[in-house]
């Protein structure tokens, strides 16, 4: 006997609608994955990241790191790196209108 599952794809339209709440959502392939806020050492990491690379980047001029950035590659793809360095030139053609990346940048950091 053959089993037919209805999965349910989850696009970017479907994470606006949810409630605004203190969970961490995002999209890979289509699955929605619902995380709760990180720990404080994870938090800490995190941002020793970004510092370290924004200092190479006032000194280079290169680009910037932000923490927690949304990321969209394409509508059932929708995440959150803990951190990201983008250069300036992909910058300048990487953001929607809501200020979301829909490239990838040249770093994309996991803790």
């Amino acid at each position: 006997m053959t089993q037919s599952i209805n999965r349910v794809r989850w696009t970017t339209e479907d994470l606006k609608r949810l409630p605004d709440s203190s969970n961490r959502y995002e999209i890979i392939d289509g699955r929605l994955l619902i995380t709760r806020a990180p720990h404080w050492k994870h938090q800490k990491v995190i941002s020793n990241v970004a510092r370290v690379l924004n200092t190479w980047s006032d000194t280079s001029n290169l680009g910037e790191a932000v923490p927690t950035p949304g990321v969209i590659f394409e509508d059932a793809d929708n995440v959150i790196p803990d951190v990201v360095w983008i250069s300036y030139e992909r910058l300048s053609v990487g953001l929607d209108d809501e200020g979301h990346l829909t490239i990838a940048p040249e770093l994309m950091v996991e803790v």
